[in-house]
Parts: C-alpha cells; sequence; structure tokens
C-alpha cells in the first residue's frame, strides 16, 4: 500500500534472509497442486520471469479523475485534524460539497482516449517484457466484466472491459499479461462507524463494504503499510462474506484472463491461511490445465516463503539473493496515480534502478499513471521510450541474464526503506559505481558503468584483483556495447583497469561486454 508517510518497519528478517539459498523443490510430473503449503513450494518460478527483468503496471481508475491519490476513497470519510492526508476530507468538502460520495465519481472516469493497442505499443517499445492493469485497488471497484461484483468498468465509468481489452492488446505484442490485486484491504476500508458515508442509496449500498470496528483497518499490521506483526484480533477478522468475495474476485481474473503474472499487495494475511493455501492452490492448478508457466507475488510474509515470488514495494536487496525477487515501485517519486504535481525520476534514474535490480536477482515492475480519460502522461511516454531505447542497445546486459558472483562495487550506499530493503531516493551514483550480470553460459561478463564517465578516464576494479573473487576471470576482450571504439584495459593484481571510451554517444549507464 501506498503512503510516504508510513511508520518505518525495517523489515529484518526478509533481509536477513537475503544470500540464503532459497529452496524450490522439483516441479516434474506434479500433477495437482494441493491447498498446503507444502506442495504450493513445489511451483518453481519459470525461466520467463527469471529472464524478463523489466514489467510495467498502472494505477488507473475512478480515482485519478481527483487527481489526488488511489487513497482517495479511503481519506474523504476521514474527518481528522492530523496524520497523512489529514487534510483530504477538507480538500473534498471544499472542492465537491458534502453531499459527493466515491460512487459519483464512476461517471468520471470516462477512458475516452484509451486505445488498449496503443497502449500496448508503447509498453512494447519501451522493453518491458511483462505488463497489466491494477484489476482492482482497494475501492471495491472493479475493472473488469465481473459478474460477482457490480461495481465494475462495465456496469460504471468507462464502460469497458478494461483488463480484457488489455488482455488481448498485451498477449498479441508477445508480452506476458499482468493483473494486480489490492483489494484485501477492503476490509474496512470505508469508515462506516462515522456516519459520513451515505449508505442510503440503494444501488450503491454494498459498495461500502461491512461495518467493522472503528478501529480495525490501521490496528491490522498497526501501520498502513502492511507489515505483518502476527496479530489479527477476533474483531478485527473479516467475515465470511468478504472472504468469499475476495476469492470470487480472484476467481473471476484467473479463469476470464489467464494472466502470467498474479500479482498481490500488502495485508494478504489478513484472509484465514486456509483461503490463501486455497487460492493460490488454484491459480497453480489452473496454470498446470492451461500448461502455462506462471508467476505469483506476494508481500512481506503474507505467504509462506518459497510459495512465490517475494515483492518488496519500493526497496530492494542491497546484495544479490539465491532466489529470484521483485520490486514494484513507481514512475514518480510522490505517487502511484495520476496527480497535477507529480514529481517525475529521470530515464537515467529508472535504467540505474534496473541494473541495480537486476544483478541482485530481481525483476522492476514500474508503475505508470496514466489519466482518468485514458492516457499516458507525455513525459512518462517519452521516458519509457528512452528506456526502450537504452534496453535495445544495451538489452543484452539485462535480459536472460544471471548475477554474478558478486553484484558490483562502489562507494554509493542506497537507503533503508520503511517498505522494506533499500532505496535510491535521493542517491546519486557515480562513474566509480559498477553492476555485473553474466550471461546463463558464464562466458560473458557485464560490467555496467551506472554513471557517464569523463573520456578517457581510468578506472580499477577491485573485484577482479588477486584475493577477491573475480582474480582467476581470464578476459579475452572488452568492448562497449553501442560504440566501434577500442576500449583500453588490462588485468593486474589490483583489479581490472578499465578506461573510459574517448568519444561516449550514450546517455545513460554505460555497458561493457567482457569475453571470457
Amino acid at each position: 500500500m501506498k503512503s510516504s508517510c508510513f511508520a518505518l518497519l525495517c523489515f529484518l528478517t526478509l533481509c536477513c534472509n537475503a544470500q540464503k539459498k532459497e529452496e524450490f523443490p522439483s516441479q516434474k510430473n506434479v500433477n495437482t497442486f494441493e491447498p498446503s503449503w507444502e506442495s504450493l513450494k513445489q511451483h518453481q518460478t519459470p525461466e520467463w520471469f527469471l529472464d524478463a527483468k523489466f514489467g510495467i503496471y498502472f494505477h488507473w481508475g475512478v480515482y485519478s479523475y481527483m487527481g489526488k491519490g488511489e487513497w482517495y476513497s479511503h481519506h474523504m470519510y476521514e474527518d481528522k485534524d492530523k496524520g497523512w492526508n489529514h487534510d483530504l476530507r477538507e480538500h473534498h468538502l471544499e472542492t465537491y460539497g458534502d453531499s459527493v460520495q466515491y460512487y459519483d465519481f464512476f461517471p468520471k472516469f470516462t477512458a475516452q482516449h484509451f486505445d488498449a493497442a496503443e497502449w500496448a505499443e508503447l509498453f512494447k517499445k519501451s522493453g518491458a517484457k511483462f505488463v497489466g492493469p491494477v484489476a482492482e485497488h482497494c475501492d471495491y471497484f472493479s475493472n473488469w466484466n465481473s459478474k460477482v461484483n457490480p461495481y465494475n468498468s462495465v456496469n460504471y465509468g468507462p464502460k469497458l472491459d478494461i483488463v480484457g481489452e488489455l488482455e488481448k492488446a498485451i498477449k498479441a505484442k508477445d508480452l506476458k499479461f499482468v493483473a494486480t490485486f489490492h483489494h484485501s484491504w477492503e476490509w474496512g476500508w470505508y469508515n462506516l462507524w462515522n456516519g459520513l458515508a451515505d449508505t442510503t442509496n440503494i444501488e450503491f449500498r454494498s459498495l461500502f463494504g461491512e461495518v467493522t470496528p472503528k478501529e480495525t483497518f490501521y490496528r491490522l499490521g498497526k501501520n498502513a503499510s502492511g507489515q505483518y506483526d502476527g496479530i489479527v484480533l477476533d474483531e478485527d477478522k473479516p467475515s465470511q462474506k468478504f472472504i468469499d468475495l475476495w476469492k470470487a474476485k480472484i476467481h473471476e481474473v484467473i479463469d476470464q484472463y489467464k494472466p502470467d503474472l498474479l500479482w498481490f499487495d500488502s495485508r494478504v494475511f489478513l484472509l484465514p491461511e486456509k483461503d490463501r493455501k486455497e487460492m493460490v492452490a488454484y491459480y497453480y492448478n489452473k496454470a498446470l490445465k492451461w500448461d502455462k508457466e506462471v508467476v505469483l507475488t506476494y508481500k512481506n510474509e503474507d505467504l509462506e516463503k518459497g510459495v512465490g515470488v517475494i515483492d518488496l514495494e519500493k526497496g530492494r536487496f542491497d546484495e544479490k539473493t539465491d532466489f529470484p525477487w521483485l520490486t514494484d515501485d513507481s514512475y514518480a517519486w510522490n505517487g502511484w496515480s495520476w496527480r497535477s504535481n507529480l514529481k517525475l525520476k529521470t530515464p537515467q534514474i529508472i535504467i540505474q534502478e534496473l541494473v541495480d535490480i537486476s544483478s541482485k536477482n530481481g525483476c522492476l515492475l514500474l508503475n505508470i499513471t496514466p489519466t482518468h480519460d485514458g492516457k499516458i502522461p507525455e513525459k512518462q511516454r517519452e521516458g519509457l521510450l528512452q528506456i526502450g531505447k537504452w534496453l535495445t542497445n544495451n538489452g543484452e546486459a539485462i535480459y536472460k541474464t544471471r548475477p554474478y558472483k558478486t553484484y558490483g562495487e562502489g562507494d554509493t550506499k542506497l537507503k533503508k526503506n520503511h517498505f522494506g530493503g533499500v532505496q535510491g531516493n535521493g542517491v546519486t551514483y557515480k562513474p566509480t559505481d559498477f553492476r555485473f550480470t553474466q550471461n546463463k553460459s558464464k562466458d560473458v561478463l557485464y560490467v555496467i558503468q551506472l554513471d557517464i564517465p569523463e573520456p578517457n578516464q581510468e578506472f580499477t576494479l577491485t573485484t577482479f584483483s588477486k584475493e577477491n573473487v573475480g582474480a582467476n576471470e581470464k578476459i579475452k576482450s572488452i568492448e562497449l556495447l553501442g560504440s566501434n571504439e577500442t576500449i583500453s584495459w588490462r588485468k593486474t593484481q589490483e583489479g581490472l583497469k578499465l578506461k573510459a571510451p574517448k568519444k561516449i554517444t550514450g546517455q545513460h549507464a554505460l555497458v561493457y561486454k567482457v569475453n571470457l
């Protein structure tokens, strides 16, 4: 769940296990997955995901119209004088008035300029390999043609099956299709106890869910980031009605759209263990039936380790791991859905993030912020194309690669992230910061320089010194991707002496291809 103001939580257990070997028993000859952790751990992360490295998703829904964040439907019904988004209720009253309810914004989500094929073409050019929408955020509004939830994008708003149209367009571009779910947060999402939500409109009464104790929403995990603390009080546990609908929505998307990757936001721990196991088993068994290799991701300790791929929101590991993982992060520093005041990252920052994550055995799922009428903001569109151009020239150092003996070297250190792991906000890489990847046959090593050096500037990579992990590497030649210039290098006891080219044409990270 998204907020820069959530309480700090260090995620120590996960980070301490960063270098431990993740055991994946053989999946061969598995005819069915039982709803048990032991059985579900037999599912293996497919090769396509390990190869893909880069994906795109997007927070796009009713909340995109107001331009104040995807938590609008929650905070518009909170009357408070402090805390995160404490002034949103006041903004709502001043801008729209106290008679306007969240469902009154449904018609504003028009998607009139939405073109699934055009979007898919852009994603393909950006270099992404797996792509898809937020299927449902936390507002009870489904972006697909749902039979179990009347509040969906076919019945209201765009009057379109957004998930369905994107699924067809994305798969037509030979990309893997992603569907993300955030609806575990819907238990207690609307503050019905304070009387600010108008539940007298029969058409929209069930939109607001069931009445929960006043403290339930924030007591779960103790803070809004959804970090699991092992405690769900009896009075905070969801009803069977909520559990059944939670599963039914997931089953609909699985059955109707056959996603290659099913992504879950935090707070899935709220659901009983039995239902979590059954949900995962349902997806994995459907994949067996389809003869499709799929990925399921989770956050924190919402599932037992090894059942799926761990996802670190806005975070990454500070060392390489022996297990695959995912980072979901936003193009904007300060938002996940469209706002008028978004502070965007540069393409270089995103490329550096992708390189760093890839060197540590991870993948990046980048969020973009379409507008309510179906436009991808021009600066984000241009940035995606720049990333795609860099990947066109340097993608062999990212796609289908695996981590080297060490992820890299350099003095720049990432900062702790309150969602877990580390992150790059406020961090500036230098030309002395390098990351390493290698091809599967391990006869090519890629040395990626995260910032542009001065022409002819020489560097010593101590990873290859006589007492370090790369000491025994026998280098045949070194070339710079995208350049015909001969690269000057020599291997010494102090390390690999590498000289930058005389003419630097790249705007972003440089990739030296080291043939072993």
